[in-house]
């Protein structure tokens, strides 16, 4: 079962560290332990104005059918909220890009996401149904809370104190497309995006009211996991990860610190991490970070042009 892949970029990302170049570490490590045919496709939403830069850029990885797109083309409605942060436009276009995919699961990607050792669908989905890993919720509880208000549901469902982790992860077409549906207003002429981005509006009067105020620290995946368990429909699509049935972890944090990193220990098979995330607050330069994990990234027939 072949899966797609998302990753919402900037040229000059947060921290201004350039995401553009970063990427290419992202892209090394796929083109080298992804087996072929494993991602179908990878869309690149990127700001309108960027698209010709960023499909220059990436011309390179052909082999990894990579998609670039406008991001108000996938949702226009951001035109309406030109004030909208990037950081919040990145969450809807995870969820959005379920609506052009062409398989049922897709993996949500950063540019400074690094794949660590090989895979191919069976690692990644089990049995029909795909890994999701598990964090505690007291991590970021305000995650939780606002998006169960906006689900209009109690919060404390499933496992006690744990919900989904963050990017990378997979996610199902299906449940993004019923998510969608869930936070689509009975309004006339609004959508779900609206009903998202209307609420950062701080000169919206309606935004002055305290329990709007309480929704603004919905997530992507704190909306997305929420609405599977409202629907009953997690345990359909998902598999728990890091079990003894199923020890693979999607993300692990052992790049942080990233001065005390036992870099090897995260490349090992014996680890079950399949991704690191080496954080863009670092702001180290993509080519300092490439020749770190380079000695770990084997036989890639590209070398990324940083």
């Amino acid at each position: 079962m072949a899966i797609s892949a998302v990753l919402p970029l900037k040229a000059s990302g947060s921290y201004d560290v350039n995401d553009l170049k970063r990427a290419h570490i992202l892209f090394t490590s796929l083109h080298t332990f992804v087996a072929a045919g494993t991602i179908s496709e990878i869309f690149v939403l990127v700001p309108a104005a960027e698209v010709e830069l960023v499909q220059q850029e990436y011309a390179c990885w052909q082999s990894l059918n990579i998609k670039v797109m406008a991001e108000d083309d996938l949702l226009p409605e951001f035109k309406k909220y030109p004030k909208m942060r990037g950081w919040r436009k990145q969450q809807l276009l995870k969820i959005a890009i379920a609506n052009l995919v062409e398989n049922e699961f897709y993996l949500t990607l950063d540019a400074d996401v690094i794949c660590l050792k090989p895979l191919d669908e069976s690692k990644l989905i089990i049995n029909g149904k795909a890994l999701l890993q598990y964090e505690q919720r007291a991590q970021h509880p305000k995650w939780w809370k606002s998006s169960a208000r906006i689900l209009n549901m109690n919060p404390n469902v499933g496992p006690k104190e744990l919900g989904m982790t963050v990017t990378p992860a997979l996610m199902s077409r299906t449940l993004s497309q019923k998510l969608m549906q869930e936070l689509s207003p009975n309004k006339a002429g609004e959508n779900w995006v609206d009903a998202l981005c209307s609420l950062h509006d701080p000169a919206n009067p309606k935004n002055w009211w305290i329990g709007r105020f309480l929704k603004l620290k919905w997530t992507e995946y704190s909306m997305y996991y929420l609405c599977a368990m409202k629907l009953g429909l997690l345990e359909q699509y998902h598999i728990i990860a890091g079990t003894a049935q199923t020890p693979a972890l999607l993300l692990i944090h052992d790049s942080h610190p990233y001065e005390s990193w036992n870099i090897a220990g995260s490349f090992d098979l014996a680890n079950p991490g399949l991704f690191c995330v080496v954080g863009s607050k670092t702001r180290l330069p993509p080519k300092e970070v490439w020749l770190k994990v380079a000695p770990f990234i084997q036989g890639s027939a590209v070398q990324p042009p940083l």
